[in-house]
């Protein structure tokens, strides 16, 4: 069959394309919101426009859209006054963490607090959640405007990563090494869906 996205609703293209772009990484964020209030500091909110763009130096990007009612997301005003930020790749045990993370809350809310969330300290000014199996030390470096819809692109540099012990290791070259199958990261589907990792192969060469 043909699906022609010409002319459609923005929601009946998002609905489209987030079913044929798949498996998505989601990009769990924690962003600093500024509070007063130090229990209710910390934003937390997942995207699955994301993925990494370059190496030199370590970029990586996440789109970003308008909340309900068109209100410019939580996560994209504190990262225009606070860049420093962490995104987390969450396992597959933290599904239901994660998605009710999504939930829009009042500006002054934490989503880590009200669902009970826990964030630990590192050599970061921004805390990581102390579950989830890989966390990225970002700096957000340019906003650019796409779309019709107020959507906008980040794109953050990384600087350095934390990885729970038993997922990576350093090889003799180095290297990291990182065991995908224990980190079990939840992948975006379309329509409220996800999907976990069930093996890895190498193709054969040619």
């Amino acid at each position: 069959m043909e699906y022609s996205l010409t002319g459609l609703a923005e929601r009946d293209a998002y609905d489209a394309l987030t079913q044929v772009v798949v498996p998505r990484p989601v990009a769990w964020v924690l962003s600093d919101n500024g509070s007063h209030h130090a229990e209710e500091r910390w934003n937390l909110a997942p995207y699955s426009y994301f993925n990494s763009i370059s190496s030199a130096p370590p970029l990586v990007m996440l789109s970003i859209g308008e909340g309900p009612s068109g209100r410019e997301k939580d996560t994209h005003r504190n990262l225009r006054s606070r860049p420093e930020f962490v995104i987390h790749i969450a396992s597959v045990a933290q599904a239901e963490a994660l998605q009710c993370s999504a939930q829009d809350l009042p500006q002054d809310r934490s989503e880590a607090r009200a669902y009970g969330i826990g964030l630990a300290e590192w050599d970061w000014p921004v805390p990581r959640v102390a579950d989830a199996p890989i966390a990225m030390a970002c700096i957000a470096r340019q906003f650019t405007p796409v779309g019709d819809h107020g959507q906008v692109v980040v794109f953050a540099e990384v600087r350095k990563l934390w990885l729970r012990p038993e997922v990576a290791s350093v090889g003799a070259n180095g290297r990291l090494l990182v065991d995908v199958m224990a980190v079990d990261p939840l992948a975006r589907l379309g329509k409220g869906t996800f999907a976990r990792l069930t093996g890895v192969f190498k193709p054969a060469a040619p």
